[in-house]
Formats: structure tokens, C-alpha cells, sequence
């Protein structure tokens, strides 16, 4: 019998075991340290051990941590609200992931256009990994185990797809920035297209901020900033500062959940939705949406001043930050990791850097450095 897969074949082990880590910063076992703008691939928004936060988390769980989503908490309560407001009369589902928050507006959008069946999404979309997110899912290495059992999605051009939406179309999903896809953030005349086209269609238009939203692109939704115009947004990662957190919110006009059609054991549960509010009133008090515009034009300024010539282009929007180099981005990425400097790739070619709130200047420069002697290596 095969033995099970642990976690190092599932997701391919980095090699460091990391037991500390404060800010912008992680250290392993064996007391190195190492500028962290992987961030849990972007859930550590906020940096570790926000003192801001831990004394939310602290607070919160001298209450009942998890309450079931019939019974009512002052905490779930504002957050849900607090939600609420980010759409014309939005509303609001609170769940556990990314996934999950896909999960529920594949389910939202078949209830609010019954009878529409056609459901478009971008290549190079990454919208996670269960059924129906892989579903919308591009990459074929990762569709192609389950294809069978996916739902039908067309995908098109990011620049095709308001010429593709139709009557028939129950819903467009798309990234404010794909992420996963290279780190392409859609010009705003795109964006706009598309948004006018699904309201000439009565289509509805699915913004996945699952990695975007919550402030790291430099607004609490990124949508506006390339001019889309969502009824539904999804989001995750950061929104409890690495806490499992994620929500779907939908302009309150289309309809709604039917009662017991949905629903989640732990999602919105009083301890994760209390970070998240503390999380959001550290966003206001700080300035963070300001800041995370500043460090981002600032590292991706730093990225071009090195003057690299295995840099070919650098693409982002506030603290999403794709940098693409000749050849492959898997070992720049390695090679930065033996060096002190944890990112990640976004697809073959480029590397990408998901800083936190916290990230300062001599955070940025300091992994200027180090990427930049990861470059030369690869240049060798």
C-alpha cells in the first residue's frame, strides 16, 4: 500500500522549519533569519505578531471561540456590516478560505440566474483548488486529474471577455491582478468593458480579491482600481491577518441565500471575526492603504534601479509585485531563499513578492540585495 503524501511532496518543500518571526521577518530552527514576502503566500498582511493583533486574539478567546453560525455575536455582527459596506446594499457570507468564498459564489451565482448556465473565466486565472474554484481554475496541471468532474468553464482572453459575454451568461469570474498567472493586474479600460458588459447582459460580475482585497493593492477592494464594478467579491487570505478567514459579498439587490442553502461550522466564528475587525481599525489608524501604495512603488522602483538584465519587466499593483527575468523563476527564487529572502514564483517565468503592511525601508532594501545577488547567480 502507498504510503501517504506529507506535506513536502503535496506542496514541495522549502527545507527551513521556521519557529519565530516578527514584522517583515521569520526565523527558522536554526536562529537564521530571513525577510518574509512569501507572508503565508499573502495571508500575513499585517506581518508577524502584530502586537495589535495579538491582543485582539488574546481578548477574544477569554469568550466562546466558535459559537455556530444559528447563534448571534457582537463580533460576527460588526464584521458582517463591515463587509456589507464595501458594495452598493451588500451583503455578506463569512467561511474559512479562499476556496470556500469561490465555493460560495459559484453557488450564489447559479441561485441568482437560474437557467443560465454559461460561465466564463480568464486563462491564467488561478481561483484555488476544490471542484468548483478548479473548475474556474486555468492551469491544465492542475485541472487535469479531475477534468472529468469539473464544471463547464469557458475561458478566453482577459481582453476577450466582454466580447463574450452573452445572455446566456450567468457570471464572469475574474482577478483584479491575476496573481498565480504572472502578476497582470487588468487595465482599467479592460476592467470597465467588461463591467459594462455584464450589466448590458444582466451577467454577474465576480471579482476574486482573494489575494488583492483587504488593502494590499492599496484600497480595501482593488476592483475599483481597474475599473471593475463587481456583484460579487470574494476574499481571504489577509482579511484576519493569516487567521483561517474568508467572505463573499454581493450587491443585497440581486437576492440572496434561501434559508439552510448554505452555510459553515466555523466560518465568522467571534475569535477570527475579532482580529479581523481589529485588523481593519490598524488598516484606518495607520494609514496602511496610504503605505501599501508607498512600499510598493518603492520596492518595484528598487527592482528596476538594479538595472538587472535579467529583469525583462516589473508588474504589480501596491504590494503585489511580479518581477519577470529570463529563464526560469524557480530558481532565482531558490537561490533568494539561500540567501535570506523568501518569494515565490507566479508562473515559469516571473518572481513574485507579497511584502506585508509592516514592511519597511530597510526591509526593501534589504531584499533588493539579496535579490539582487540571486539574479547574478542565475545569470552564471
Amino acid at each position: 500500500m502507498e504510503q501517504p503524501i506529507g506535506a513536502a511532496e503535496l506542496y514541495g518543500g522549502r527545507g527551513i522549519r521556521i519557529v519565530a518571526g516578527e514584522g517583515a521577518t521569520v526565523r527558522d530552527d536554526e536562529g537564521r533569519e530571513y525577510v518574509d514576502f512569501l507572508c503565508g503566500h499573502g495571508a500575513a498582511l499585517f506581518g508577524h505578531a502584530h502586537p495589535d493583533l495579538q491582543k485582539a486574539l488574546v481578548e477574544a478567546s477569554l469568550a466562546p471561540w466558535t459559537i455556530g453560525m444559528g447563534l448571534d455575536s457582537p463580533a460576527r455582527r460588526s464584521l458582517l456590516s463591515l463587509l456589507g459596506n464595501l458594495l452598493e446594499g451588500g451583503e455578506a457570507f463569512l467561511c474559512n478560505s479562499g476556496a470556500e468564498a469561490v465555493e460560495a459564489a459559484l453557488k450564489l451565482i447559479l441561485l441568482l440566474r437560474p437557467g443560465r448556465r454559461r460561465i466564463l473565466a480568464a486563462r491564467r486565472a488561478f481561483h484555488g483548488r476544490t471542484l468548483g474554484a478548479l473548475a474556474l481554475t486555468f492551469n491544465p496541471h492542475y485541472r487535469k486529474p479531475w477534468k472529468e468532474s469539473l464544471l463547464p468553464v469557458q475561458f478566453f482572453g482577459v481582453d476577450e471577455l466582454a466580447e463574450a459575454v452573452d445572455d446566456e451568461t450567468a457570471a464572469v469570474f475574474i482577478e483584479p491582478v491575476q496573481g498565480e498567472g504572472g502578476v497582470f493586474p487588468l487595465k482599467k479600460e479592460t476592467g470597465q468593458a467588461l463591467s459594462e458588459a455584464c450589466r448590458r447582459h444582466d451577467a454577474l460580475l465576480v471579482a476574486d480579491e482573494i489575494q488583492t482585497g483587504w488593502g494590499r493593492c492599496g484600497s480595501l477592494l482593488a476592483s475599483p482600481l481597474v475599473g471593475l464594478d463587481p456583484d460579487v467579491v470574494t476574499l481571504a487570505k489577509g482579511l484576519a491577518g493569516g487567521l483561517p478567514s474568508g467572505a463573499v459579498i454581493w450587491k443585497g439587490h440581486h437576492g440572496g441565500f434561501p434559508a439552510m442553502s448554505h452555510g459553515s461550522t466555523y466560518g465568522g466564528n467571534p475569535l477570527v471575526s475579532a482580529v479581523a475587525l481589529r485588523g481593519h481599525e490598524v488598516i484606518e489608524r495607520d494609514r496602511l492603504l496610504e503605505r501599501s501604495v508607498k512600499v510598493g512603488s518603492y520596492l518595484r522602483s528598487g527592482v528596476l534601479g538594479l538595472g538587472h538584465r535579467a529583469v525583462t519587466e516589473v508588474r504589480g499593483l501596491g504590494l503585489l509585485i511580479g518581477i519577470e527575468v529570463r529563464g526560469r523563476s524557480a530558481p532565482v527564487v531558490r537561490s533568494c531563499q539561500e540567501r535570506g529572502l523568501l518569494a515565490l514564483p507566479a508562473g515559469p517565468q516571473v518572481v513574485r513578492l507579497l511584502p506585508p503592511f509592516t514592511a519597511s525601508e530597510a526591509d526593501c532594501d534589504r531584499a533588493l540585495g539579496l535579490l539582487g545577488e540571486a539574479l547574478d547567480e542565475g545569470l552564471r
